[in-house]
């Protein structure tokens, strides 16, 4: 009942994510393919089972995002969904450099037991920060958990 409730949430709140995209899209500041490689991944409290690489591979059309990864417990994981982001803020005096903060929003598979989910399916929202040059981008995602949590790092390039 508690996944249905999740489920129901999500399905209510993409009215909001087309809001975000259709001022996004104003602002003609995004590129529309990008692929994301991951680069380093760190638990807070590991244990002895726990993979240290997300070996991360996405790709994105449109902010319409696919990735594939492993997770903490070794096993494959994919995410479907859609990147919401922040306005890019520029350095003022070296305009090619900026940060940005991003929203993933989407389901998420491969998990198991681990999250609530419905039929293996949970629902996912991953805030991250990025420093950004030109079309490149380095993002830090921070996914708190009951042993302390899980910092990832990930490369972005926009064609």
């Amino acid at each position: 009942m508690k996944a249905f409730r999740c489920l129901a949430l999500f399905v209510l709140l993409l009215p909001l994510i087309a809001m975000a995209e259709e001022a996004k899209e104003k602002d003609n500041q995004t590129q529309k393919w990008t692929v994301t490689l991951g680069l380093v991944t760190r638990h807070v409290d590991p244990s002895d089972n726990t993979n240290e690489s997300s070996r991360l591979l996405g790709l994105s059309y449109s902010n319409w995002v696919a990735a594939r990864f492993t997770n903490s417990y070794d096993e494959a994981s994919v995410f479907c969904g859609r990147r919401l982001q922040t306005k890019e803020l520029h350095h003022p005096r070296y305009t090619d450099f900026f940060i940005q903060g991003n929203l993933y929003a989407g389901l998420l598979r491969g998990y198991g037991d681990h999250f609530p989910n419905l039929a293996g399916v949970t629902l996912a929202g991953l805030p991250t920060a990025g420093l950004g040059y030109k079309k490149t981008v380095i993002e830090m995602l921070y996914v708190p958990t009951p042993s302390g949590g899980v910092f990832t790092s990930f490369l972005t390039y926009r064609f």
